[in-house]
């Protein structure tokens, strides 16, 4: 216990007076136009400064790391890697977005973390070959904005540098205060994590952009299969529900990545097959056999699946007769991955047969039901702070690198099963927006 309380003084609180300091100073500071003409007028405050003075900033932290001052070291690290939050803030308010800021703000991202990482390799704290590869996907993918379209990181290059730092503060707490189980079995998982999301980051950059929904929908596929085969292979079934929980985070932005940068004639349908194989198959095999009796788990998962492909059917249907062309923010009736997230949550977590399906019943008769649900990704989540919904994924994402390495997954479980319920009642509480009139 006195090793996590020195830890909340020494460098928990200071990280988080400078991170709120910063905030502080970014609202305060940046909310009127001629604060804005001020800031703009600073040569200094631009965000490409910002992200240059951030280029020996890892090596220095490195130096004071080997000299024997661990928690300068991290705190120092800390420091600029909040200022990369700034220049990002301090170039959507002021406008001041650049093509060659798109690409040196990542690369100096790069060089706070690299030094760190290969540091951290060097002294044993890290599996050199995942810290390899990390380095390989990295160093491809920065190159590959030279003749890339979009050089702007993107979801999976944001996810990664968030969660390297992330990692790298995990190492920091364990070398000044010694082994803390709670942390310590994180770093293995979180380092592989980080060096998929790297993988991810780097393709999404070498594929033409009407291909990234359809990569997308194929990872969502590719996890599906993947977990009817955890599942018929005998493996827990909380493995399989990871896979879906992996589905459900790519089909949150594929939709979005059709839209925005186009896709193939059948992209959609593509799309379909892969939440029905996720969402539908895996969790429906799912139900059956978190059954005692195989017979009954067959009935309710079958019935499950049922829902699922109807409910997907329907709205691509009722979509073209409406001819609506993009996303929705509204749907009829509780959408499939929500319903995936509430079916395999409960069956893995709660003991109760009955309860599991009565859970699951409920949630099948709310999929094919006509109310009305809003998008996740396009109605709730933008009404999110970005900081917040950042630490909230960082922390799940722990989490589920915790469970991973302890096979214990109650926190992340029960996490899942309250945001599950309350996306459930939330048509109690949240009204569809009115339709424009006509006249």
């Amino acid at each position: 216990m006195t090793s996590y309380m020195a830890m909340w003084w020494e460098i928990i609180l200071p990280v988080l007076l400078m991170l709120g300091i910063e905030r502080f100073l970014v609202i305060r500071f940046l909310r009127t136009p001629e604060q804005v003409a001020w800031v703009r007028s600073r040569a200094w405050l631009h965000p490409n400064a910002i992200s240059r003075a951030r280029y020996p900033m890892g090596f220095i932290s490195v130096l004071l790391l080997h000299l024997d001052f661990p928690r300068l070291c991290f705190l120092f690290f800390t420091f600029w890697m909040i200022s990369d939050i700034t220049d990002g803030e301090i170039a959507r308010r002021c406008d001041l977005h650049t093509e060659e800021g798109e690409t040196i703000d990542p690369f100096s991202d790069k060089l706070m973390y690299s030094p760190m990482l290969i540091y951290m390799a060097w002294t044993g704290w890290l599996d050199p070959l995942l810290v390899g590869l990390f380095l390989l996907f990295d160093v491809i993918g920065q190159v590959s904005r030279r003749f890339s379209k979009v050089k702007a990181a993107n979801l999976f290059g944001k996810a990664k540098t968030f969660l390297v730092v992330v990692l790298l503060i995990v190492i920091g707490f364990e070398w000044i205060y010694g082994p803390l189980p709670i942390l310590g079995r994180a770093i293995y998982p979180l380092m592989a994590i980080c060096a998929a999301l790297a993988f991810c980051s780097t393709v999404f950059k070498l594929v033409p952009n009407y291909w990234y929904a359809n990569i997308l929908s194929i990872m969502n596929l590719v996890c599906g299969l993947a977990g009817c085969y955890v599942l018929l292979a005998g493996h827990p079934p909380v493995y399989a529900l990871g896979l879906v929980f992996l589905g459900q985070f790519l089909d949150l932005f594929d939709g979005r990545a059709a839209e925005r940068w186009g896709s193939t004639p059948r992209g959609e349908v593509f799309d379909d097959v892969a939440d029905g194989t996720s969402f539908g198959l895996t969790v429906g095999l799912m139900v059956a056999l978190s059954f005692p009796t195989l017979g009954v788990g067959l009935i309710i998962g079958g019935l499950y699946l049922a829902a699922v492909v109807y409910r997907l059917v329907r709205f691509v249907v009722e979509k073209r007769k409406a001819g609506v062309l993009g996303g929705v923010g509204t749907f009829s009736g509780m959408p499939s991955p929500a319903g995936a997230l509430l079916a395999g949550t409960s069956c893995v977590f709660i003991p109760s047969p009955l309860i599991n399906g009565i859970i699951v019943l409920v949630t099948s008769a709310l999929m094919v039901s006509r109310v009305p649900y809003a998008h996740f990704g396009r109605t709730i989540l933008p009404k999110i702070p970005k900081i917040v919904r950042v630490l909230v994924l960082g922390l799940f994402l722990f989490m589920l690198a915790l469970g991973f390495r302890r096979d214990e997954y109650t926190a992340p479980l029960l996490i899942s099963l309250v945001a599950a319920l309350a996306y459930l009642i939330s048509p109690l509480f949240w009204k569809e927006p009115a339709k424009p009139s006509d006249k």
